[in-house]
């Protein structure tokens, strides 16, 4: 298994553990998703979270088979 690209996304700031942040679009630098994420902090009044992409897990992986 190749190791995937890295990605970022962002989404509304949970403000609970039960929030859903539904992040919906993929961003290839961080410097695209930090001003993604600056645009929509001040277009909706709101803090956003800038997430990253840690792992891939593929169907039929064992555990024991983590990149990380």
């Amino acid at each position: 298994m190749s190791r995937p690209t890295p990605f970022w996304m962002v989404c509304r700031s949970p403000r609970g553990p039960g929030a859903k942040t539904e992040p919906r679009q993929r961003y290839s630098t961080l410097e695209d998703a930090r001003r993604a994420a600056s645009d929509l902090a001040n277009a909706n009044d709101a803090p956003f979270t800038i997430l990253a992409a840690v792992e891939t897990v593929w169907p039929g992986q064992a555990l024991s088979d983590r990149l990380i």
